[in-house]
């Protein structure tokens, strides 16, 4: 009977983890409608999940409208700053792109702006999960979150390659892009809280499991 129980019970975290990505994938990109308001959205979805479905505290809707509430200028501003460098690397490798087709020495740039593309996307994925985890300046976090993300290559790119693994996926498989914010975030939440912890006082560490511990209990 215990046996039968424990498979029923994971049978059940699958399905209320698969539920929760569902409603995190919808509010994603319905709060992302704006464009600008994208950063504040990553920011709200990777503190759901490292609430909700890591930690299996609250509901996933509820935190969700809490986080990006909260986040909502800050994550903003971050955003903005982080698209300056991330658009012109864009335009960079389009130019460039373009002189690869043509045959000039000039093109071989690209190849050069395309892992900087790389790496700031990478950024992005730190910088939002940090506003998510600390309370934090915009200035702070930025500076922060690029230099953990220059000190852990390893996991940077492991992010970028799933990331672009994901999403050419769901170029095949249309209906799962709504499962892409939800299922991304977890994604970067089991790689970057180990990153996070690196960084974090024994104090710190002790006290989140503590909370943890005490809501499970």
């Amino acid at each position: 009977m215990p046996r039968g129980l424990n498979y029923d019970n994971k049978i059940l975290s699958i399905v209320n983890t698969a539920v929760d990505m569902l409603i995190l994938g919808i509010f994603w990109f319905v709060t992302s409608i704006p464009l600008v308001t994208i950063g504040a959205s990553t920011t709200a979805v990777y503190y759901t999940v490292n609430k909700c479905i890591r930690n299996k505290k609250s509901y996933a809707y509820v935190e969700y409208w809490k986080a990006f509430k909260s986040n909502l200028k800050k994550s903003t501003l971050a955003f903005i700053v982080w698209l300056i460098p991330a658009a012109f690397l864009v335009a960079d490798c389009m130019l460039m792109k373009q002189q690869l087709k043509a045959g000039t020495y000039l093109g071989m740039m690209y190849y050069f702006f395309l892992v900087l593309s790389g790496a700031v996307l990478a950024w992005a994925f730190y910088l939002f999960s940090y506003m998510a985890r600390f309370e934090c300046t915009v200035k702070e976090a930025l500076k922060k979150s690029l230099f953990m993300m220059l000190a852990n290559l390893g996991w940077s790119i492991l992010l970028v390659a799933a990331f672009l693994f994901i999403l050419f996926w769901c170029r095949d498989i249309l209906w799962l892009v709504v499962l892409f914010p939800g299922g991304f975030g977890c994604i970067k939440n089991y790689c970057l809280e180990r990153v996070f912890k690196k960084y974090m006082t024994p104090e710190d560490i002790a006290r989140e499991l503590e909370v943890n511990r005490t809501y499970a209990s």
